[in-house]
């Protein structure tokens, strides 16, 4: 595969994901239930999805290179925040500090990946 093939899988992996993820979040806040849970699982696969894209990227592209490898680690934990919102949201508890760190993490991989990747 080539790099704007596997560029392109990867983008359209997490865009699909940050769509599937405020959906859930959605149905978590208006307590849908069982549609929100198995939404949920998809979220979860889509991180698996997202992250082998991912690491094919820095494999095949990057060489492992060490910005590449921190974008990879700032993206783990955007899902990490992803999925502190929805289990929080879930449980009812707070949740502001789980959005603040996942709009964080998320400003970061961005940033890493426009910017310092190009």
């Amino acid at each position: 595969m080539d790099y704007n093939a596997a560029l392109q899988s990867h983008v359209g992996l997490w865009t699909l994901l940050i769509v599937l993820f405020l959906v859930t979040f959605f149905m978590l806040r208006g307590r849908a239930g069982k549609g929100a849970k198995i939404l949920h699982m998809i979220v979860r696969l889509f991180y698996i999805l997202v992250l082998l894209s991912g690491l094919y990227l820095v494999a095949s592209t990057y060489g492992w290179a060490g910005k590449a490898l921190l974008k990879g680690f700032v993206g783990i934990l955007v899902f990490v925040g992803m999925e502190m919102v929805l289990v929080r949201t879930k449980k009812r508890t707070g949740v502001v500090g789980a959005w603040i760190f996942l709009i964080i993490v998320l400003a970061l991989v961005f940033y890493l990946g426009y910017v310092v990747l190009g």
